[in-house]
């Protein structure tokens, strides 16, 4: 048997399903970004307020959203960064750079979303208490819960893939 050379060695490229999540993720973080860093003007009774109507019904259950709050605009201008990374790494999805940053940003997604679960759960559900103290239980649950658990269950989905892809690359090469 011949040893694998670097020639014969195969870059990883982001698949398909990573694309599409890494470009509609940036789209709905920078429409996200833009509602939070534009408030008040894009929060209820403002005049942009008909741009988000997704975002007035998310307001009602996480009040994050629906008032200032420095920890969901910091989190809101690190979004920005976060899209353009994305676009980065859909752009460079055939070299080995653009899978390392997707991976990347793929940790920083998932870490960020514990985080912000983290924030809400060690304040006592400060901005979205309201909704269970009033019995909406499956409101709290449907709208603000169940969506922020795709950004822990695909940024893992990713990170387990693009990890095991760059574990087999770092294999052939130490062969090779």
């Amino acid at each position: 048997m011949i040893a694998p050379t670097a020639t014969t060695v195969t870059v990883p490229r982001l698949a398909r399903w990573m694309v599409v999540w890494f470009v509609v993720s940036a789209v709905i973080q920078i429409y996200d970004a833009v509602f939070v860093l534009l408030g008040p003007l894009s929060h209820a009774g403002g005049p942009l307020a008909g741009l988000w109507p997704g975002h007035l019904l998310y307001a009602q259950f996480d009040h994050r959203y629906a008032n200032f709050d420095a920890f969901g605009t910091a989190q809101s201008a690190l979004n920005l960064v976060e899209a353009a990374a994305l676009f980065w790494a859909v752009a460079r999805r055939r070299r080995f750079s653009g899978v390392v940053l997707g991976l990347i940003v793929s940790v920083a997604t998932f870490w960020k979303t514990v985080l912000y679960f983290g924030v809400e759960i060690s304040s006592g559900l400060a901005m979205t208490r309201q909704s269970v103290e009033d019995g909406n239980i499956a409101g709290f649950l449907g709208i603000a819960v169940l969506p922020n658990t795709f950004w822990l269950v695909i940024p893992a989905c990713v990170i387990i893939s693009l990890a095991r892809r760059l574990v087999r690359l770092g294999d052939d090469l130490q062969r090779a």
